[in-house]
C-alpha cells in the first residue's frame, strides 16, 4: 500500500525509461477512494509525445490503472504499450 501523501513531488518515468516529470496532485474515487489519476507536472520545454490528457494548465492527467509500481520514483506503462501483451 502507498500512502497518497507520499506522492507528491515523486519523480515520474515510463517503464522504457522516459522521464515524464512531477507527480503535482492526485484525484482520487470518491466511493472506494482508490486512486483515479495521477497529474504530472512537465517540463514545459520537453517534448513529450503522450496521447494522455492534459489538464487546462499543461499538466499530464496518468489514469491509475496505467501506474506500473511506486517506490523512488513513479512507474507508467506509455499507452502505445496497451497491445504488448497480445
Amino acid at each position: 500500500m502507498v500512502l497518497a501523501s507520499s506522492l507528491p513531488e515523486k519523480p515520474v518515468i515510463r517503464t522504457d525509461g522516459k522521464a515524464l516529470g512531477v507527480v503535482h496532485n492526485l484525484t482520487m474515487e470518491i466511493d472506494t477512494g482508490d486512486l483515479a489519476t495521477l497529474i504530472v507536472e512537465t517540463d514545459p520545454s520537453d517534448d513529450i509525445p503522450e496521447t494522455l490528457e492534459r489538464t487546462d494548465d499543461g499538466h499530464l492527467r496518468v489514469p491509475a490503472d496505467r501506474v506500473d509500481g511506486v517506490g523512488d520514483q513513479v512507474v507508467v506503462r506509455p499507452p502505445e504499450s496497451t497491445n504488448d501483451h497480445q
